[in-house]
């Protein structure tokens, strides 16, 4: 039997994984207030980021390409939406020197990554935007709510025979025949082996639009923010990014005031409505690369995924299905086992 300690992104899709596979297995989740998946609305698009640490690249572009298989996995075992689109992604600049930078970063990864799709000035696809910037389209953006894709991962799960107990895992039960995964987020604190987490307070917007119909819009990424489009007429901004050793989720009004703010530079002749405030803690590990490894032999530990996740998750749960069943998979856990 496999214990899954922790019922986020992470640890549904192994769970649906390995029930695929016909591998047994019980997930614990203790339905804490503040899980990132469930807080999130993401945007898969890591062919733009700048950031060069080549085990981190490997896992968020290898997630992006195997993101649509993985959807198509879970829809055959459940009518509940994923809520997962492939409307390209606009990145917009404040000036043309740093759009040009981009352009020629992300043009030399594009055979190696083909999966960025095509890339061109075309920003006219998001028509709720005001003209203000300049910007890119990368047509193979996606984008992703992590409550909804949550929500379809467990009733896959479930539907094919697994179990979730929403209570906490009891260390005492523990035995020497089973596996058991930690995969517990920014509450990882508690648990007495490697990685140390830490963990930063997220809090996203989310409105809906009056008089004007949107939907199916392309994600929207400037500076440390984005906009993804969640809906007809609904759209999620954010996010803010705060230390914290709180576990509170009660959303912060400052931050509630910076992000409509954010709203009205973007989308200034548009009247809109609050939705709500999202707060989720996102975890993360040192030097904000994922932690993968194996405390003991029959323990697995993934963790610190952060703004990463959603991207990465469905990936890392993959491999650590092959590993379990196999003893090798394509990722190194000496890159991440620290």
């Amino acid at each position: 039997m496999i214990h899954i300690i922790g019922g986020g992104l992470q640890g549904m899709s192994i769970a649906f994984l390995l029930q695929k596979e016909n591998i047994q297995s019980i997930v614990y989740d203790r339905n804490d207030k503040g899980q990132a998946s469930a807080a999130s609305a993401g945007i898969i698009v890591p062919w733009v980021s700048q950031r060069r640490n080549k085990p981190w690249l490997k896992l968020v572009t290898s997630g992006a390409k195997y993101y649509p298989e993985f959807i198509e996995l879970i829809n055959a075992h459940t009518t509940l939406s994923t809520n997962y689109e492939n409307n390209g992604a606009v990145i917009l600049f404040d000036d043309d020197n740093k759009l040009e930078k981009a352009r020629k970063r992300i043009k030399a990864k594009m055979e190696l990554y083909p999966e960025i799709g095509k890339l061109n000035n075309d920003i006219s696809k998001h028509d709720a935007l005001t003209q203000d910037h300049t910007g890119l389209y990368v047509s193979g953006g996606s984008q992703v709510t992590g409550g909804g894709l949550l929500n379809a991962l467990k009733d896959a799960y479930l539907s094919l025979g697994g179990t979730i107990k929403n209570e906490s895992f009891k260390d005492k039960d523990r035995n020497d025949t089973d596996t058991y995964i930690f995969t517990t987020g920014a509450w990882g604190i508690e648990q007495p082996f490697e990685p140390k987490v830490s963990h930063q307070r997220a809090e996203i917007y989310h409105f809906k639009t009056l008089n004007t119909a949107f939907e199916h819009l392309p994600v929207v990424m400037h500076r440390s923010h984005y906009i993804v489009n969640t809906g007809k007429n609904t759209f999620a901004i954010g996010t803010t990014h705060i230390d914290t050793e709180s576990f509170d989720v009660t959303p912060n009004t400052e931050n509630y005031q910076y992000l409509k703010n954010l709203v009205r530079e973007y989308f200034r002749d548009i009247e809109y409505e609050d939705i709500e405030m999202r707060v989720g803690l996102r975890p993360y590990t040192r030097d904000f690369l994922p932690y993968i490894g194996q405390p003991d032999k029959n323990t697995y530990a993934i963790n610190g995924l952060g703004s990463s996740g959603l991207t990465a998750a469905p990936y890392i749960a993959k491999e650590i299905v092959t590993h379990i069943k196999t003893g090798t998979c394509e990722i190194n856990f000496s890159e991440y086992d620290y």
